[in-house]
């Protein structure tokens, strides 16, 4: 795919919002707008970089206090997305863990009119103890 560069003297460019039709005709106009725009215009929203550069062109206009409360919330938010990936995981392992001993519970219970317990136990990996109080 080739890269095509254009060359614009941005005060030239006129075209209103409703008559862009290329991406380089969009793209100008949000370079030539971005500090007048309060959102972005709908007609742009279907292009991913427009509306990451309106993103990035937002945060410029703030202060510095700003900026830190708003790096403090992405900061919160990522910590807590990866707060609650990890309580699944250890959620789903320990579910895990729990239907591997009912297994075992279970073969052991039905081992237990055929076998020892210390057979039992080394097959299913329960404690002489646990095997004990299931008879």
């Amino acid at each position: 795919m080739a890269t095509a560069i254009v060359f614009v003297e941005l005060p030239k460019f006129k075209q209103p919002l409703n008559r862009l039709e290329t991406i380089t005709d969009k793209w100008l106009y949000f370079l030539k707008c971005a500090n007048q725009l309060e959102a972005v215009p709908s007609s742009l929203e279907s292009i991913p970089a427009i509306n990451h550069a309106f993103s990035v062109a937002k945060q410029s206009k703030l202060s510095r206090k700003e900026l830190e409360v708003l790096e403090n919330r992405e900061i919160f938010t990522h910590d807590s997305r990866n707060a609650i990936l990890k309580a699944r995981q250890e959620g789903r392992e320990e579910g895990e863990a729990i239907g591997a001993k009912q297994k075992a519970i279970t073969i052991a219970r039905q081992l237990l009119n055929v076998l020892d317990v210390d057979t039992i136990s080394q097959m299913t990996g329960l404690s002489i103890a646990e095997i004990q109080t299931l008879t």
